[in-house]
């Protein structure tokens, strides 16, 4: 499988991901210590260190200046 590092265009194929669209209509609203919460809960849920995440995560939003 090819993987395309373009940043615009991996943030198109999210937008087209259903479950991309489902994350966005939960967050929608939200206050950001909710929007907090709801993140360490669903990384309890599968296993994954919430620093972690959060790290990787600020690398990703980074490509696309996003704070």
């Amino acid at each position: 499988m090819m993987t395309n590092n373009n940043p615009l265009s991996i943030l198109s194929n999210m937008q087209n991901n259903p479950l991309f669209s489902r994350a966005q209509l939960m967050a929608k609203g939200k206050s950001d210590t909710e929007l907090e919460q709801i993140a360490k809960n669903i990384c309890k849920e599968k296993g994954i260190d919430y620093t972690q995440a959060m790290n990787t995560f600020k690398q990703f939003s980074s490509m696309f200046n996003l704070k």
